[in-house]
């Protein structure tokens, strides 16, 4: 009997297990209906509104010398002096003794010519006191000196005596211009860039002393595509632009904080066939005297340059423009619309543009225009967003 017990008793729970369960679920009350969540994705907006815009234009270039000068000398001669303005690096003014080149033998040919000078005048002196005389012994003849040739009263031979006078002081005039030549002199303001005079060296007509850039300005070629320079009044061209029209300022990534004043002042008629850009010259007064650092031949620039106006454009970041060719724009309701674009001019990561007049109308969109800066891949038209204006916006 107690063996048959503990047999029965233990599906007796289960059986009441199981019915209590079953009891429980036929019981059971139904959890309410809940709607699913419309999730709205997040858009990073800008606010925008049509405007006149003249961003510049941007070009780049390597500082060129405006003149530079390889010193030959024009007289030959052992140098005897080295000016110590005569340094690489060294800043000169116009006329200023670089070297001195031995003159003695330049003084000894003038000191020759000065003798030969008079003596020449001492011919002409004779010549026309026989001329006088002839002219005395053919009217002593009874004869009219009409009739007399050129040879009796000794024309040629007064001709010939002047002749030797003027060649002479020509030969004079020479040779006091070697001995000036002796003194080698900077042709204009200017800076050292080398030197290879040495005193006791022999300096001749073909040997160079040294190589001198002027400081007055120096000069940048500029490229411009073909669509910067429709945007620049480029000078040269007809163009009646005022001068400040012109104005042009350049930097340097190696001298950061540093700018200079320039002016463009002609174009190259000629478009480079490898690439089609067409260059213009800029140039920069004074670039050795600019404060707080001078403007160096052989610094790479960078050149900001004053464009034409840009009618009627917005201004975006480059990140709203998608494949070159659209925006996403808010209507009034928060849906996308889908705007077409045409790309004017960008500049320090913004873009200009013209949107399509039919889009905005169809759209119903009025300004300012809440244009999408960050727009994502899965976007399309009509779908509700909810905007997010940028921190610059707010």
């Amino acid at each position: 009997m107690k063996f048959a017990l503990k047999i029965i008793v233990p599906f007796v729970f289960i059986g009441l297990a199981l019915l209590g369960v079953k009891i429980l679920i036929i019981n059971k009350k139904p959890l309410p209906a809940r709607a699913p969540e419309v999730v709205v994705a997040q858009a990073d907006v800008i606010s925008v509104e049509q405007k006149d815009h003249r961003p510049p234009v941007i070009s780049y270039g390597t500082v060129q010398s405006y003149f530079e000068t390889t010193l030959v000398p024009q007289v030959s001669g052992q140098i005897k002096e080295v000016s110590q303005e005569f340094r690489a690096g060294k800043m000169v003014q116009k006329d200023t003794v670089m070297a001195r080149i031995d003159n003695t033998d330049y003084v000894a040919a003038l000191a020759l010519e000065n003798s030969n000078l008079a003596i020449a005048r001492r011919t002409l002196a004779e010549e026309q006191i026989k001329a006088e005389q002839a002219a005395k012994d053919w009217l002593a003849s009874g004869r009219d000196l009409a009739s007399a040739t050129d040879f009796v009263l000794r024309k040629p031979q007064l001709a010939a005596a002047q002749a030797a006078i003027e060649s002479t002081e020509a030969a004079v005039r020479k040779a006091e211009v070697d001995i000036e030549r002796t003194i080698v002199r900077a042709p204009y303001d200017a800076v050292v860039l080398s030197r290879t005079a040495s005193a006791g060296n022999f300096a001749s007509q073909q040997q160079s002393l040294g190589k001198l850039v002027a400081t007055e300005r120096v000069e940048i070629r500029l490229p411009l595509t073909a669509n910067q320079a429709a945007r620049v009044n480029l000078p040269g061209l007809g163009n009646k632009d005022s001068a400040d029209e012109l104005e042009v300022i350049v930097h340097s990534a190696t001298k950061v904080g540093s700018h200079w004043q320039g002016k463009l002042v002609r174009t190259e008629l000629a478009v480079d066939a490898r690439n089609q850009v067409t260059y213009v010259i800029a140039e920069v007064e004074s670039p050795y005297a600019a404060i707080p650092q001078p403007l160096i031949v052989g610094t790479f620039v960078n050149v900001t340059i004053p464009a034409k106006m840009i009618p009627g454009a917005y201004q975006v970041p480059e990140s709203a423009l998608v494949n070159d060719s659209l925006v996403w724009v808010l209507d009034g309701e928060n849906q996308l619309c889908r705007i077409a674009a045409e790309r004017i001019h960008s500049h320090e990561g913004n873009v200009y543009l013209h949107l399509s007049a039919a889009d905005l109308a169809a759209g119903k969109i009025k300004p300012p225009l809440r244009i999408v800066i960050r727009p994502l891949a899965n976007f399309k038209s009509g779908k509700k967003v909810k905007p997010v204006f940028d921190s610059q916006e707010r």
